[in-house]
């Protein structure tokens, strides 16, 4: 069910010690259901089906700092469930010169189990499982390999 959700990542260019997959919505960021409320930016977003939607966008306190971080030592990629044209200026903007996110991955690489998108760790077929590590927010996330999860607290503002 899965192979055909294969991901080979690019070769990490740097000495890593793990590969750390982080989710993006209410774990790095939250979205707001009116780009009227108070938010970080404002963000123009065209869909696969050609609308175009503003979106305000809240990023978590010290998002930014943590990856920067991070990124020292780990191999860095997010893994959201949203489409790739919802990540795509979200992850544009927080991380603008490419230096803190390594890969993205969206919708299309979640394996659908009854009605939810998920993120099977084991798409990732060249990167080692027990090296790879998912932080999300939503504890189903965690259903393929629960012990290469780390549950965080869900991030709302506004």
């Amino acid at each position: 069910m899965i192979e055909h959700k294969a991901v080979y990542l690019p070769k990490c260019n740097r000495k890593v010690k793990k590969t750390l997959v982080f989710d993006l919505d209410e774990t790095l960021i939250h979205c707001n259901n009116s780009y009227m409320e108070p938010s970080d930016i404002v963000l123009n977003m065209t869909f696969p089906d050609g609308i175009t939607s503003k979106a305000g966008v809240n990023i978590r306190p010290f998002a930014r700092e943590m990856l920067r971080e991070l990124h020292k030592e780990c191999e860095i990629v997010v893994f959201t469930a949203s489409h790739k044209d919802y990540m795509n200026p979200i992850l544009n903007w927080l991380d603008p010169n490419n230096e803190l996110i390594d890969y993205r991955m969206h919708r299309e690489s979640c394996v659908r189990h009854y009605g939810m998108f998920l993120k099977d760790l084991r798409i990732i077929k060249n990167r080692d499982l027990s090296q790879l590590v998912l932080i999300d927010n939503a504890a189903y996330s965690f259903c393929m390999q629960i012990t290469n999860g780390i549950p965080c607290v869900p991030y709302y503002k506004g």
